[in-house]
């Protein structure tokens, strides 16, 4: 949890400086899109995992 707090917080330092960079659009683009990854991934890699291990089982005999 700690790691994803501070992972959130360099964010928004990275978002202040790409907003100076590119532009108020591509800063709220790039940042929305690595809020909603950082979301989705811890989900998506349990749902791989169900998976390859159900696809364990049935190869084994």
């Amino acid at each position: 949890m700690l790691a994803g707090t501070l992972g959130l917080l360099l964010l928004v330092g990275c978002t202040l400086l790409l907003r100076q960079l590119a532009g108020v659009w591509a800063a709220f683009g790039v940042s929305c899109g690595l809020i909603l990854a950082g979301y989705a991934v811890p989900g998506l890699a349990r749902e791989l995992a169900v998976r390859r291990y159900a696809r364990r089982l049935r190869r084994t005999p």
